[in-house]
């Protein structure tokens, strides 16, 4: 006799997700389980774990959750534009409760950097620059993606991410970009980009703390290597 799985409204209540998140927090709820209560529901055609675990298997086991799209997500049987939705607002929401904690902290390490931006740009297919403008006090002013695509004279100049860091009153600036390889090695490109950027830095009296190339897994610090010494 083959086991078929009970829908969620024919389990016993206590082991429902969501009866389960109430009781007990969501902290013992599976990552399937979770998937569950995002999606809602199933329809006579795909139960809403079926849907849950074939989220699990085409984002790898959430590690590539933030590299998917709505349309990825639809392609999955049973998941329509609703669903799609609410999977990727969990997505953005988890990264402005990251951002917004970050704004509360001091911007040590490249770690921290790149704890912040690997969801930011990490996962993203074309190269994004992105700086962060510090006061005085070493505390985030704000932070603005300046240019999309290779670093090149053609994409954007030095002179233009000082401009904004006057404009924002800065004391200092951390500038930060991904490699859509998730290799962080520089290229003879973002090494020649970084001395500029240290170069019209000094003249024009903004300190540049740290230039982190951000990949998949890993990142390479300026600071770190020395670079801006």
């Amino acid at each position: 006799m083959n086991y078929k799985e009970p829908r969620i409204m024919e389990m016993k209540e206590e082991e429902r997700p969501r009866e389960k998140a109430l009781r007990f927090g969501f902290g013992v709820l599976s990552d399937e389980e979770l998937l569950a209560i995002l999606l809602q529901s199933g329809n006579k055609h795909n139960l809403v774990f079926d849907m849950a675990r074939a989220v699990l298997q085409k984002s790898e086991g959430l590690s590539r959750l933030f590299d998917l799209s709505v349309n990825e997500l639809m392609e999955i049987p049973g998941i329509k534009e609703a669903k799609a939705l609410n999977i990727m607002a969990s997505v953005e929401l988890s990264k402005r409760v990251l951002r917004n904690l970050k704004y509360r902290e001091s911007l040590t390490s490249a770690k921290a950097i790149f704890d912040w931006f690997q969801f930011e740009i990490g996962f993203e297919k074309q190269e994004q620059f992105v700086t962060i403008f510090l006061d005085i006090r070493g505390r985030i002013i704000t932070h603005k993606t300046m240019f999309k695509g290779t670093l090149t004279e053609s994409s954007a100049h030095p002179r233009d991410i000082y401009k904004e860091a006057f404009l924002c009153n800065a004391h200092s600036i951390i500038c930060v970009h991904n490699h859509p390889s998730g290799d962080p090695t520089p290229s003879n490109s973002d090494i020649y980009f970084t001395q500029q950027l240290c170069e019209v830095g000094e003249m024009m009296g903004i300190q540049l703390l740290d230039h982190v190339i951000v990949g998949r897994n890993n990142w390479f610090s300026f600071k770190q290597q020395r670079y801006l010494d």
